[in-house]
């Protein structure tokens, strides 16, 4: 019986990445095809997933200075699935006065306001494993998960993150006003009596509703 040949997984990585070992370690996988590219967004790139790479200290200065939030609207903003790799140890950042609250909040507000899952390790060698079992994942041919291509479910979540701003209208309304309504444009130009029929919306609520839709700014 012929066996069938091993397909070679693709794995992108940024030419300015400076991760030497990273690099060393992936190339030792002999069914990984390792291309050394100019990425725009992420560190490296795998089908339609994205994972950008920040060491544990590059996380607490572009916290520090503002820098990160910023980033990681970009990269939530991409057509591309994203994922945020941090890597290295405490010891790493002990000299920096940063509260681990402030850490912890930072990563709790990526994935979930972001919907951006966070991969953690140690090392570049831990970095390169994950990469690897990564790619492995997202090609695994017996998969009956369509795990590639762009994400569907963005869309939705940009459109419930709009609802959820007008007052009163917390994730399960938002799910239940655009499941009615179908489109934001729909929610938006909804009268008082048609947003009434949504369930948890109240006569008052519609009134608060529609006063700042239409609400003048002078």
């Amino acid at each position: 019986m012929l066996s069938l040949p091993m397909l070679a997984i693709s794995l992108c990585y940024d030419d300015r990445e400076h991760a030497d070992r990273i690099i060393s370690q992936l190339s030792k996988y002999g069914d990984l095809n390792l291309i050394k590219k100019r990425l725009t967004l992420g560190d490296y790139q795998i089908n339609q997933w994205l994972i950008e790479r920040k060491t544990l200290t590059d996380l607490v200065l572009s916290l520090c200075d503002g820098r990160l939030f910023s980033q990681i609207a970009r990269l939530a903003e991409s057509d591309f699935n994203v994922a945020l790799l941090i890597e290295g140890k405490t010891q790493d950042i002990t000299q920096y006065k940063i509260h681990r609250e402030a850490l912890i909040g930072a990563l709790c507000a990526i994935s979930i306001h972001f919907h951006i899952p966070v991969l953690r390790s140690q090392s570049q060698t831990e970095t390169a494993k994950l990469l690897y079992y990564c790619a492995k994942q997202l090609n695994h041919h017996t998969s009956d998960l369509k795990l590639t291509g762009r994400k569907p479910k963005r869309q939705k979540n940009r459109q419930l993150f709009i609802l959820q701003s007008l007052p009163q209208v917390g994730p399960k309304l938002a799910k239940r006003l655009l499941c009615h309504f179908l489109t934001v444009e729909a929610v938006m130009t909804a009268t008082e009596n048609a947003l009434m029929q949504v369930e948890g919306v109240g006569k008052k609520k519609a009134q608060k509703i529609r006063a700042i839709l239409t609400a003048s700014t002078r």
